[in-house]
C-alpha cells in the first residue's frame, strides 16, 4: 500500500475512526447516567466471560495499565458491583475478580441500553461488512502487539 501523506494511510484513518467512537461512546455514558463509567463497563463486561481472573491478566485483555485496571476494580468493588477474592497462583497471593449479582444487573441494563445505541447508529446495514472488519482488526492488533512487544503499563 502506498500513500502520499500519512494522512491518507489506513494506520491514520484507524485512529481518527477510533476516536470519534471513543468519544461517542463517552457521551453516551455520560448523557444515561448509569453509575458506572465506560471503562469500568468494560471491566464489568470482561469480568462477566472470565470469571475470577486477575487483575494483571484482565488488563492484558482490556489494553490498560495495572494500575489503571486496579482503579477501575477498585471503583466496582466499593459500588458492590465487583467482588475481589485472595487466591494463590503458585507461591504468590493474586485476587480473583467476579462480577456479584448486582453487578450483572447492572451490565445486563447498560448493554441493552448499549444494543438500541449501536442499532441507532445505522449499522445493520453493514453486519456482514463489520464481522470482516472486526476480525481483521483483531488481527491486526495481535500481530502489532507481538511484532512490537507493546506493553500498557
Amino acid at each position: 500500500m502506498t500513500f502520499e501523506h500519512y494522512t491518507e494511510s489506513l494506520p491514520y484513518e484507524l485512529e481518527l475512526t477510533s476516536r470519534v467512537l471513543h468519544e461517542t461512546i463517552v457521551r453516551f455514558f455520560n448523557e444515561n447516567n448509569f453509575g458506572i463509567t465506560h471503562d469500568e463497563f468494560v471491566v464489568l463486561d470482561t469480568l462477566s466471560i472470565n470469571d475470577g481472573i486477575s487483575q494483571i491478566d484482565l488488563a492484558k485483555l482490556i489494553l490498560k495499565g495495572r494500575a489503571h485496571t486496579g482503579r477501575f476494580l477498585m471503583s466496582l468493588e466499593e459500588k458492590g458491583l465487583v467482588v475481589r477474592s485472595p487466591s494463590k497462583k503458585g507461591k504468590r497471593l493474586i485476587m480473583q475478580n467476579s462480577v456479584t449479582a448486582k453487578g450483572r444487573l447492572v451490565l445486563q441494563k447498560v448493554s441493552d441500553f448499549i444494543e438500541r445505541y449501536i442499532n441507532d447508529m445505522n449499522l445493520q446495514d453493514k453486519q456482514e461488512n463489520a464481522a470482516k472488519l472486526i476480525q481483521l482488526l483483531r488481527v491486526v492488533r495481535s500481530d502489532l502487539l507481538e511484532r512490537f512487544d507493546i506493553k500498557f503499563q
